[in-house]
């Protein structure tokens, strides 16, 4: 995201150490199967951002250009639809959560907002550090990618069943269905 709200929080490896970005990329589901010298060059171009409580940290329809993951704090995710916000998830560093995988692989706009509920510290990775890793690992392009988009589809299947588990009875109706 080239929003100006989050330069001033952008600190590249400021008070982080190589060796403790990769302990904490060693623990994510999205980096499982990375080999420790790759994860070390993700760590080592990896940023830490820092949000306060309240501040957004995303905004629907601005571009999305990085990875986050969520070192502490927690996050709301909402979108605008139809002139009303909704809340669609809560993110916190408890179950190793981040966002944003897809923008590592495309240049799209962001489809929703995230805003700092606590003060939250992320580590980054942009699409060019990314872009950067995978151009001195080429061979491990097509897993990567396969990792982030089976990942991304298993997220995006826990959160289907997660809206339609809270859906209202009204908006029910089977399959086939003309109501």
């Amino acid at each position: 995201m080239n929003s100006s709200t989050n330069n001033k929080h952008r600190h590249n490896g400021e008070g982080s150490s190589i060796d403790r970005k990769t302990a904490f990329l060693q623990q994510l589901p999205f980096f499982h199967e990375t080999a420790l010298e790759t994860l070390r060059l993700y760590a080592y171009l990896a940023n830490i951002e820092k949000f306060p409580a309240n501040e957004p940290i995303t905004v629907q329809g601005e571009p999305a250009d990085r990875m986050y993951l969520i070192v502490s704090g927690r996050i709301g995710i909402c979108a605008e639809h139809r002139g009303r916000q909704f809340h669609l998830q809560l993110l916190s560093a408890d179950g190793f959560n981040y966002f944003g995988e897809l923008a590592l692989l495309a240049e799209f706009d962001w489809l929703f907002s995230a805003f700092a509920l606590t003060d939250v510290t992320a580590l980054t990775i942009t699409r060019e550090a990314f872009h950067k890793v995978m151009e001195k690992y080429p061979e491990q392009l097509p897993k990567t990618v396969s990792r982030i988009i089976k990942l991304r589809i298993e997220r995006f299947v826990d959160q289907t069943h997660y809206l339609l588990d809270h859906l209202k009875e009204e908006a029910w109706r089977e399959c086939g269905s003309e109501e």
